[in-house]
Protein backbone atom coordinates (compact mmCIF):
# COMPACT_ATOMS: atom_id res chain seq x y z
CA UNK A 1 0.00 0.00 0.00
CA UNK A 2 1.31 3.43 -0.99
CA UNK A 3 1.59 5.90 1.89
CA UNK A 4 3.37 8.78 0.15
CA UNK A 5 1.33 11.58 -1.43
CA UNK A 6 0.85 11.69 -5.19
CA UNK A 7 -1.34 13.49 -7.72
CA UNK A 8 -3.49 12.28 -10.60
CA UNK A 9 -3.85 14.76 -13.46
CA UNK A 10 -6.98 14.19 -15.57
CA UNK A 11 -7.94 16.02 -18.80
CA UNK A 12 -11.24 17.47 -19.88
CA UNK A 13 -12.91 15.57 -22.68
CA UNK A 14 -15.63 16.06 -25.24
CA UNK A 15 -17.77 13.37 -26.83
CA UNK A 16 -19.75 12.75 -30.01
CA UNK A 17 -18.12 15.54 -32.09
CA UNK A 18 -21.49 15.79 -33.80
CA UNK A 19 -22.31 12.50 -35.54
CA UNK A 20 -20.20 10.08 -33.46
CA UNK A 21 -22.89 9.59 -30.81
CA UNK A 22 -21.53 7.60 -27.83
CA UNK A 23 -18.66 6.35 -30.01
CA UNK A 24 -16.14 9.20 -30.29
CA UNK A 25 -14.26 10.93 -27.48
CA UNK A 26 -11.51 13.56 -27.53
CA UNK A 27 -9.12 14.66 -24.78
CA UNK A 28 -8.69 18.43 -24.32
CA UNK A 29 -5.81 20.36 -22.76
CA UNK A 30 -7.64 21.46 -19.61
CA UNK A 31 -6.79 19.60 -16.41
CA UNK A 32 -7.95 18.76 -12.91
CA UNK A 33 -5.26 17.87 -10.38
CA UNK A 34 -6.33 15.41 -7.68
CA UNK A 35 -3.82 14.94 -4.86
CA UNK A 36 -3.99 11.92 -2.56
CA UNK A 37 -2.21 12.28 0.77
CA UNK A 38 -2.26 10.57 4.14
CA UNK A 39 -2.73 12.86 7.11
CA UNK A 40 -4.53 12.31 10.39
CA UNK A 41 -7.22 14.80 11.45
CA UNK A 42 -7.72 16.11 7.92
CA UNK A 43 -11.06 16.31 6.08
CA UNK A 44 -11.69 13.47 3.66
CA UNK A 45 -11.80 15.76 0.63
CA UNK A 46 -11.39 19.46 -0.16
CA UNK A 47 -12.27 21.18 -3.43
CA UNK A 48 -10.85 24.33 -4.96
CA UNK A 49 -11.59 25.90 -8.32
CA UNK A 50 -14.49 24.74 -10.47
CA UNK A 51 -17.28 23.17 -8.42
CA UNK A 52 -16.21 24.65 -5.09
CA UNK A 53 -19.36 25.07 -3.01
CA UNK A 54 -21.34 22.85 -5.40
CA UNK A 55 -19.58 19.49 -5.32
CA UNK A 56 -19.96 17.43 -2.16
CA UNK A 57 -17.01 17.23 0.22
CA UNK A 58 -17.96 13.92 1.83
CA UNK A 59 -18.27 10.24 0.93
CA UNK A 60 -20.94 11.05 -1.66
CA UNK A 61 -18.32 12.83 -3.80
CA UNK A 62 -17.85 10.92 -7.06
CA UNK A 63 -14.08 10.59 -6.64
CA UNK A 64 -14.51 9.05 -3.19
CA UNK A 65 -17.40 6.81 -4.27
CA UNK A 66 -15.40 5.55 -7.23
CA UNK A 67 -12.25 4.93 -5.20
CA UNK A 68 -14.28 3.06 -2.56
CA UNK A 69 -15.96 0.98 -5.27
CA UNK A 70 -12.58 0.09 -6.74
CA UNK A 71 -11.34 -1.00 -3.33
CA UNK A 72 -14.50 -3.03 -2.66
CA UNK A 73 -14.26 -4.87 -5.99
CA UNK A 74 -10.84 -6.12 -4.96
CA UNK A 75 -11.74 -6.93 -1.37
CA UNK A 76 -9.76 -4.02 0.06
CA UNK A 77 -10.37 -0.80 2.00
CA UNK A 78 -8.99 2.69 1.60
CA UNK A 79 -6.75 3.93 4.43
CA UNK A 80 -8.61 5.82 7.16
CA UNK A 81 -6.18 8.75 7.06
CA UNK A 82 -6.72 9.38 3.33
CA UNK A 83 -7.13 13.01 2.30
CA UNK A 84 -8.02 14.07 -1.25
CA UNK A 85 -7.38 17.61 -2.45
CA UNK A 86 -8.96 18.68 -5.76
CA UNK A 87 -7.80 21.61 -7.84
CA UNK A 88 -10.43 21.75 -10.57
CA UNK A 89 -10.21 23.60 -13.87
CA UNK A 90 -12.92 21.63 -15.72
CA UNK A 91 -16.39 23.26 -15.45
CA UNK A 92 -18.97 20.90 -13.98
CA UNK A 93 -22.15 19.77 -15.78
CA UNK A 94 -20.90 21.46 -18.94
CA UNK A 95 -20.35 18.64 -21.44
CA UNK A 96 -16.58 18.66 -20.83
CA UNK A 97 -16.29 15.34 -19.02
CA UNK A 98 -16.05 16.54 -15.42
CA UNK A 99 -17.70 13.38 -14.09
CA UNK A 100 -15.53 11.17 -16.30
CA UNK A 101 -12.42 12.91 -14.94
CA UNK A 102 -13.64 12.27 -11.38
CA UNK A 103 -14.24 8.59 -12.12
CA UNK A 104 -10.79 8.12 -13.66
CA UNK A 105 -9.10 10.03 -10.81
CA UNK A 106 -10.86 7.85 -8.25
CA UNK A 107 -10.03 4.58 -10.00
CA UNK A 108 -6.42 5.45 -10.73
CA UNK A 109 -5.94 6.84 -7.22
CA UNK A 110 -7.32 3.70 -5.57
CA UNK A 111 -5.25 1.45 -7.83
CA UNK A 112 -2.11 3.37 -6.89
CA UNK A 113 -2.84 3.48 -3.15
CA UNK A 114 -3.76 -0.18 -2.85
CA UNK A 115 -1.30 -1.60 -5.37
CA UNK A 116 -4.04 -3.25 -7.44
CA UNK A 117 -2.51 -5.07 -10.40
CA UNK A 118 -4.80 -4.18 -13.32
CA UNK A 119 -4.05 -2.28 -16.52
CA UNK A 120 -5.89 0.65 -18.06
CA UNK A 121 -7.93 -1.61 -20.36
CA UNK A 122 -9.37 -3.37 -17.29
CA UNK A 123 -9.84 -0.01 -15.60
CA UNK A 124 -11.94 1.12 -18.57
CA UNK A 125 -14.42 -1.70 -17.98
CA UNK A 126 -15.02 -0.55 -14.40
CA UNK A 127 -15.14 3.12 -15.43
CA UNK A 128 -17.76 2.45 -18.10
CA UNK A 129 -20.00 0.69 -15.58
CA UNK A 130 -19.83 3.67 -13.24
CA UNK A 131 -20.14 6.37 -15.91
CA UNK A 132 -22.51 4.26 -18.10
CA UNK A 133 -21.02 5.65 -21.32
CA UNK A 134 -17.41 4.98 -22.27
CA UNK A 135 -16.62 7.85 -24.64
CA UNK A 136 -15.42 10.45 -22.11
CA UNK A 137 -13.76 8.00 -19.69
CA UNK A 138 -11.89 6.35 -22.55
CA UNK A 139 -10.58 9.68 -23.84
CA UNK A 140 -9.53 10.61 -20.29
CA UNK A 141 -7.75 7.28 -19.80
CA UNK A 142 -5.98 6.99 -23.13
CA UNK A 143 -5.82 10.57 -24.38
CA UNK A 144 -6.17 11.68 -27.98
CA UNK A 145 -9.12 10.84 -30.20
CA UNK A 146 -10.75 7.52 -29.34
CA UNK A 147 -13.38 5.24 -30.83
CA UNK A 148 -15.31 3.16 -28.29
CA UNK A 149 -18.00 0.52 -28.45
CA UNK A 150 -19.30 -2.76 -27.09
CA UNK A 151 -17.29 -5.74 -28.22
CA UNK A 152 -17.26 -9.35 -26.97
CA UNK A 153 -19.15 -8.51 -23.80
CA UNK A 154 -16.96 -5.56 -22.85
CA UNK A 155 -15.90 -2.07 -23.90
CA UNK A 156 -13.33 -1.77 -26.67
CA UNK A 157 -11.35 1.43 -27.19
CA UNK A 158 -9.26 2.31 -30.23
CA UNK A 159 -6.88 5.25 -30.54
CA UNK A 160 -7.41 7.17 -33.79
CA UNK A 161 -4.94 9.41 -35.57
CA UNK A 162 -5.60 13.13 -35.44
CA UNK A 163 -3.61 16.18 -36.50
CA UNK A 164 -3.39 18.91 -33.81
CA UNK A 165 -6.19 21.49 -33.79
CA UNK A 166 -7.53 24.26 -31.58
CA UNK A 167 -10.89 23.78 -29.90
CA UNK A 168 -12.94 26.85 -29.01
CA UNK A 169 -15.52 25.97 -26.36
CA UNK A 170 -18.11 28.33 -24.96
CA UNK A 171 -19.65 27.33 -21.64
CA UNK A 172 -22.95 29.10 -20.87
CA UNK A 173 -24.05 30.03 -17.36
CA UNK A 174 -26.41 27.14 -16.82
CA UNK A 175 -26.03 23.40 -16.27
CA UNK A 176 -27.56 20.42 -18.00
CA UNK A 177 -27.14 16.87 -16.74
CA UNK A 178 -26.45 14.09 -19.23
CA UNK A 179 -29.39 12.21 -17.74
CA UNK A 180 -31.77 15.06 -18.55
CA UNK A 181 -30.33 15.44 -22.04
CA UNK A 182 -30.85 11.73 -22.72
CA UNK A 183 -34.48 11.72 -21.65
CA UNK A 184 -35.51 13.83 -24.63
CA UNK A 185 -34.03 11.42 -27.18
CA UNK A 186 -36.55 9.29 -29.07
CA UNK A 187 -36.57 5.51 -28.72
CA UNK A 188 -36.64 5.15 -32.50
CA UNK A 189 -35.18 7.26 -35.31
CA UNK A 190 -35.66 7.19 -39.08
CA UNK A 191 -33.47 4.66 -40.90
CA UNK A 192 -32.06 7.31 -43.23
CA UNK A 193 -30.90 9.39 -40.27
CA UNK A 194 -28.82 6.47 -39.01
CA UNK A 195 -27.26 5.91 -42.42
CA UNK A 196 -26.47 9.61 -42.74
CA UNK A 197 -24.76 9.70 -39.36
CA UNK A 198 -22.63 6.66 -40.17
CA UNK A 199 -21.44 8.41 -43.33
CA UNK A 200 -20.64 11.66 -41.51
CA UNK A 201 -18.87 9.96 -38.60
CA UNK A 202 -16.58 8.01 -40.95
CA UNK A 203 -15.92 11.17 -42.95
CA UNK A 204 -15.17 13.10 -39.76
CA UNK A 205 -12.57 10.57 -38.61
CA UNK A 206 -10.87 10.69 -42.03
CA UNK A 207 -10.79 14.50 -42.02
CA UNK A 208 -9.24 14.67 -38.55
CA UNK A 209 -6.58 12.17 -39.59
CA UNK A 210 -5.63 13.83 -42.87
CA UNK A 211 -6.27 17.50 -42.08
CA UNK A 212 -8.65 18.53 -44.87
CA UNK A 213 -10.55 20.72 -42.42
CA UNK A 214 -12.58 22.66 -44.96
CA UNK A 215 -14.94 19.66 -45.04
CA UNK A 216 -15.54 19.59 -41.28
CA UNK A 217 -18.68 21.72 -41.29
CA UNK A 218 -20.81 19.11 -43.06
CA UNK A 219 -19.01 16.16 -41.45
CA UNK A 220 -19.87 17.42 -37.95
CA UNK A 221 -23.60 17.79 -38.57
CA UNK A 222 -25.85 15.28 -36.80
CA UNK A 223 -29.27 13.66 -37.11
CA UNK A 224 -29.35 11.50 -33.97
CA UNK A 225 -29.31 13.73 -30.91
CA UNK A 226 -28.66 17.46 -31.37
CA UNK A 227 -32.02 18.43 -32.89
CA UNK A 228 -33.88 16.84 -29.99
CA UNK A 229 -31.80 18.75 -27.44
CA UNK A 230 -32.19 22.29 -28.83
CA UNK A 231 -35.30 23.05 -26.71
CA UNK A 232 -33.19 22.39 -23.57
CA UNK A 233 -30.33 24.60 -24.75
CA UNK A 234 -31.22 28.27 -25.32
CA UNK A 235 -28.70 29.95 -27.57
CA UNK A 236 -26.78 26.79 -28.47
CA UNK A 237 -27.97 26.35 -32.04
CA UNK A 238 -27.35 30.03 -32.79
CA UNK A 239 -23.90 29.79 -31.13
CA UNK A 240 -22.96 26.89 -33.40
CA UNK A 241 -23.97 28.78 -36.52
CA UNK A 242 -22.23 31.93 -35.27
CA UNK A 243 -19.00 29.92 -34.88
CA UNK A 244 -19.23 28.78 -38.50
CA UNK A 245 -20.00 32.31 -39.71
CA UNK A 246 -16.92 33.57 -37.82
CA UNK A 247 -14.64 31.07 -39.57
CA UNK A 248 -14.77 27.84 -37.54
CA UNK A 249 -14.08 24.66 -39.47
CA UNK A 250 -17.02 22.91 -37.82
CA UNK A 251 -19.15 23.11 -34.69
CA UNK A 252 -21.32 20.89 -32.49
CA UNK A 253 -22.55 20.41 -28.96
CA UNK A 254 -19.83 19.33 -26.56
CA UNK A 255 -21.20 15.96 -25.52
CA UNK A 256 -24.81 16.46 -24.48
CA UNK A 257 -24.25 20.19 -23.93
CA UNK A 258 -24.79 22.81 -22.74
CA UNK A 259 -21.36 23.87 -24.03
CA UNK A 260 -20.79 24.46 -27.73
CA UNK A 261 -17.59 23.21 -29.35
CA UNK A 262 -15.87 24.45 -32.52
CA UNK A 263 -12.69 23.47 -34.33
CA UNK A 264 -10.54 26.41 -35.40
CA UNK A 265 -7.09 27.54 -36.40
CA UNK A 266 -5.24 29.53 -33.75
CA UNK A 267 -5.69 32.90 -35.50
CA UNK A 268 -9.50 32.86 -35.43
CA UNK A 269 -10.15 31.61 -31.90
CA UNK A 270 -11.01 34.96 -30.34
CA UNK A 271 -13.32 35.98 -33.18
CA UNK A 272 -15.12 32.63 -33.02
CA UNK A 273 -15.41 32.71 -29.24
CA UNK A 274 -16.79 36.25 -29.25
CA UNK A 275 -19.36 35.32 -31.90
CA UNK A 276 -20.60 32.46 -29.75
CA UNK A 277 -20.67 34.68 -26.65
CA UNK A 278 -22.87 37.14 -28.52
CA UNK A 279 -25.32 34.37 -29.45
CA UNK A 280 -25.75 33.58 -25.77
CA UNK A 281 -26.05 37.24 -24.78
CA UNK A 282 -28.97 37.54 -27.19
CA UNK A 283 -30.91 35.01 -25.10
CA UNK A 284 -29.85 36.63 -21.82
CA UNK A 285 -27.06 34.23 -20.86
CA UNK A 286 -23.49 34.90 -19.84
CA UNK A 287 -20.82 32.45 -20.99
CA UNK A 288 -17.10 31.74 -20.79
CA UNK A 289 -14.62 31.04 -23.60
CA UNK A 290 -12.04 28.24 -23.45
CA UNK A 291 -9.43 27.97 -26.21
CA UNK A 292 -7.82 24.55 -25.87
CA UNK A 293 -5.23 22.47 -27.67
CA UNK A 294 -6.35 19.05 -28.86
CA UNK A 295 -5.81 16.23 -28.82
CA UNK A 296 -4.42 16.22 -25.28
CA UNK A 297 -2.52 13.33 -23.73
CA UNK A 298 -3.99 10.87 -21.23
CA UNK A 299 -4.12 11.15 -17.44
CA UNK A 300 -0.78 11.01 -15.69
CA UNK A 301 0.70 10.76 -12.19
CA UNK A 302 3.12 13.08 -10.43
Amino acid sequence: MVDASFSVHVPATTANLGPGFDCLGLALDLWNKITFSFKDKQPLITINGEGKGELKEDESNLIIKTAMQMAHIHGLSLPKNLHISCHNNIPISSGLGSSASAVIAGLVGAREILGIDINDDALLQTASLIEEHADNVSACLFGGLVLVGNEKGGIASYKLKMKPLTAVIVVPSFSLSTETARKVLPKQIPFNNSVDNIYRAVKLVSILEHGNYEQLETAMSDNLHQNYRWPLLPGAQKAMQSAIDAGAYGSCLSGAGPSVFAFSNQEKTQKIGNAMLQAYREVGLQARIFSLHCPAKSYYLS
